[in-house]
């Protein structure tokens, strides 16, 4: 009996011992499992989508896997890579990623190939400029041609547009120019995106304006326009990181994640032979900008079927039979299940006709729209004038005052200045003017759009009926969709900032100006009519003042969205605590975020403060507030 129970004990402990085993032995398959569904990194540029479109092409003719993109500065999906969110990056430009050489020689990630080694960057100008001008051949001879390219917010100098926050390319052109003593004739302007480089380039090319700008190879847009790379002196790696002399040719390369690099090697072998080069990226981007502008997956077909010495490069022989039978196939018509899973009825609507349309009225009404940014561009520069006139010691004083008085409490208003003045002790101040200037010119043209046009709809049911869905639509599109037309009409820079900040912000003060209007009670403005008081009188002497809590929430409301909406901005050229936000997100700089984040929050605080202060302040003596 001892024998048997010893031996069921024993049965017991080694099945026990062997199911708790088996998750341990699932991980482990789990872990070397070849991945089926590749990620490709997405850094918003056409060589890049092209590229991989090439190799996703690749992996699910040839190698049967399904894959997708995921969008991401270069910094950001860099670091994706290392922690393995991304799979693989067809185009690491390792210059412009300070960290690179050293994550790679710590392991974090897996160099495959260069893929190409042959571009150039640098400060181009226009082949117009270059032809009316030929003695502007080389970057310091930019010295002498300030008044050529001047800057439309600051008239005495010129402006350079640098390159892409976040890229050591972009520090290196600010070394230049300050090497170089062209910083005492130009303003060095971060677009803050590439959508926003390329939009200011593409604009002034369609008004033949000069330009000055960073770019590099190979791009689409490159491809279509001629643009002369000013010379330099010859490259020395000893002076270039200090911004002397011409910048080499970046080695883009192709990584992948370590867990990629190990779950999939015969993928991983096909890349490792992955090799292109800038004439042939520009060949399949000019070819996709002549037939389709977003169709990536046709310019790699073609492009393939152009060369098919690269598949024989990159593939074995039987994995070339397979990618060549592929290509020769004409698409087919859809079955039973596409129909029933994909939508059967596409109309894609002609964007490039909108495009086009949008940049000839910005070329027809250049006089117009230069009038208009000057304009916006003067009350900005009038508001920081006078902000950056009143010394830092009493501008804290006046916030002091403005908070003891508005909120009633001294306490308030020694707060208020002390949070404000941590701003200047962290060495944020000069760009919190700024911010501040654009922010007061934005909310002073809201508002003086936004209250007539909410008055106006209080009183009339067809206005309302024809205002309040374009209403909806600003409220509910996407704040970047603003940016899109701004920078196209204006340019970069603060005019467009107010431009799209005005659209998105004045919303509030319309809709909250109609409601408070429309509540003040019925028998009250019988009342005012009953005594003789015209439509007029009636409203600015009864309706508006009863109106005035609700309608200063709507300016309140308008101010706040205001200061989000500018961060934003600086997507498009607005400087400001907004562009040290965008460096900090494109750089991983999570300090430099933090900090350059809290003085906007600081900021946003102390106006929400003293605004709501302020109404509530006015509205006590009527009975219509009440202090919090």
């Amino acid at each position: 009996m001892k024998k048997i129970l010893s031996l069921a004990v024993t049965s017991f402990l080694l099945t026990g011992t062997f199911f708790s085993s088996v998750p341990a032995i699932a991980a482990n398959a789990a872990d070397t499992k070849e991945k089926q569904k590749i990620v490709f990194a997405d850094v918003g540029w056409d060589s890049v989508k092209l590229n991989n479109a090439i190799a996703g092409l690749i992996a699910e003719e040839v190698f049967g896997y399904t894959w997708e993109e995921m969008p991401g500065s270069t910094p950001i999906t860099h670091e994706a890579l290392m922690k393995n969110e991304i799979d693989v990056n067809m185009e690491e430009w390792t210059n412009n990623i300070p960290t690179y050489q050293t994550d790679l020689d710590n392991g974090t990630f897996t160099e495959l190939s260069v893929n190409f080694d042959d571009n150039y960057q640098g400060l181009y100008i226009p082949k117009y400029v270059a032809e009316a001008y030929p003695n502007l051949k080389t970057v310091q001879d930019l010295a002498n041609y300030p008044e050529l390219f001047p800057d439309p917010e600051d008239p005495s100098k010129g402006i350079i547009y640098g390159g892409i926050p976040g890229w050591e390319a972009t520090e290196i052109m600010q070394k230049k120019i300050d090497a170089y003593g062209l910083d005492a004739y130009y303003n060095y302007l971060i677009p803050g995106s590439n959508a926003a480089l390329d939009s200011t380039i593409t604009s002034a090319w369609d008004n033949k304006e000069p330009f000055v700008a960073y770019y590099w190879e190979p791009t689409w847009l490159m491809g279509k326009y001629d643009l002369i790379l000013l010379d330099d002196s010859p490259y020395d790696p000893a002076t270039y990181h200090d911004g002397i002399g011409s910048s080499p040719a970046v080695t883009v390369t192709v990584a992948a994640s370590n867990a990629f690099a190990q779950s999939n090697p015969e993928f991983c072998t096909f890349l490792s032979n992955y090799h292109t080069g800038s004439a042939l990226i520009s060949e399949g981007l000019a070819y996709m900008q002549n037939h389709d502008p977003d169709d990536h997956k046709a310019a790699a077909k073609w492009l393939l079927k152009q060369h098919p010495e690269l598949i024989e490069e990159w593939l074995t022989p039987k994995q070339a039979e397979l990618l060549n039978a592929s290509l020769q196939k004409e698409a087919g018509s859809k079955t039973g299940a596409d129909w029933l899973f994909h939508f059967p009825f596409v109309y894609k609507p002609d964007t490039t006709s909108i495009d086009h349309g949008v940049r000839s009225f910005a070329v027809a009404a250049e006089s117009v729209l230069n009038a208009i940014q000057n304009v916006l561009s003067g009350l900005v520069n009038l508001f920081k004038w006078l902000l950056s006139h009143i010394p830092w010691f009493l501008l804290l004083f006046l916030v002091f005052l403005l908070g003891w008085k508005v909120r009633r409490r001294i306490q308030n208003g020694i707060l208020y200045a002390v949070i404000l003045s941590l701003v200047g002790i962290v060495g944020y101040w000069d760009e919190m003017i700024l911010t501040l200037s654009i922010v007061l010119a934005s909310v002073v043209i809201a508002l003086l759009l936004g209250l007539p046009i909410g008055i106006l709809i209080s009183g009339s049911p067809k206005a309302n009926r024809i205002i309040r869905p374009i209403l909806d639509t600003m409220q509910t599109m996407p704040v970047f969709v603003y940016l899109i037309p701004a920078l196209l009409l204006f340019g970069m820079g603060n005019a467009s900032a107010v431009i799209a900040t005005v659209i998105y912000a004045i919303v509030p003060v319309i809709r909250l100006t109609s409601l408070g209007i429309r509540q003040v009670d019925k028998e009250v403005v019988e009342a005012a009519r009953s005594f003789g008081s015209t439509r007029w009188q009636t409203l600015f002497k009864v309706q508006i003042p009863q109106a005035i809590p609700t309608i200063m929430t709507g300016v309140n409301q308008t101010l706040m969205m205001a200061m989000a909406m500018v961060v934003t901005c600086s997507m498009i050229g607005a400087r400001g605590l907004g562009m040290e936000v965008l460096n900090a997100v494109n750089r991983i700089e999570i300090g430099r975020g933090l900090i350059a984040g809290s003085c906007v929050v600081i900021l946003a605080v102390v106006l929400d403060r003293l605004t709501q202060g302020w109404f509530n302040k006015g509205t006590d003596s009527t009975g219509n507030g009440n202090e919090e």
